[in-house]
Parts: structure tokens; sequence; C-alpha cells
């Protein structure tokens, strides 16, 4: 998906959301990079999940989020994917961020 170029205040709330579920996690998920190493061996088969930029794309509010990555992201972040999805829901609605 492509960078976008403008801010978009839903997006970074959003971001933020996502960011700190990640920080929640303790500090073994702080950085970007351990988060998604760590997360790749402990739940997906060290496999590749997600890339840093993508990753840094979603929680700085560049990028929407794909069904496919927030899945995923739920997966690692350890909540419901309907929960993540609901609160997404509701800062969408809000219109204030």
């Amino acid at each position: 998906m492509a960078e976008r170029t403008t801010e978009n205040g839903v997006l970074i709330e959003i971001g933020k959301l996502f960011e700190s579920k990640r920080k929640a996690l303790g500090r073994q998920y702080k950085s970007r990079e351990k988060f998604i190493e760590k997360r790749s061996i402990e739940l997906f088969n060290s496999e590749d999940w997600i890339s840093l930029r993508h990753l840094y794309n979603i929680e700085h509010g560049k990028n929407w989020i794909s069904i496919e990555k927030l899945l995923l992201l739920s997966k690692a972040l350890e909540i419901d994917p309907v929960d993540l999805f609901a609160e997404i829901t509701a800062i969408c609605l809000s219109g204030n961020a």
C-alpha cells in the first residue's frame, strides 16, 4: 500500500492504538524490530509476517491496515480481532482524532 503524504488524524490515532498495545506487551516488545522478530519466532514459525517499514507506517498513521494484517497484528498483540476492530471503528466514528 502506498504511503500517505498528508496527515490523517484518524489514522494517526489508530497508529497510536497499535503502538500502545505493542508496548503494553512488555519491555521485550518496546522496539518494532524486537516485536517483529520475537513474534515471528513465537507465533509465526519464524516466517516473515510484517515488514518493519509497514509496521512503522501503520503506527505513524501513514497507511491503512489491511484485513490480513489486522488479523496478524491482533494475533501478535494477543487481542481478539473483533475487539481490536471495534476499537478501530470507535476511533473512526469519533471523528475527533
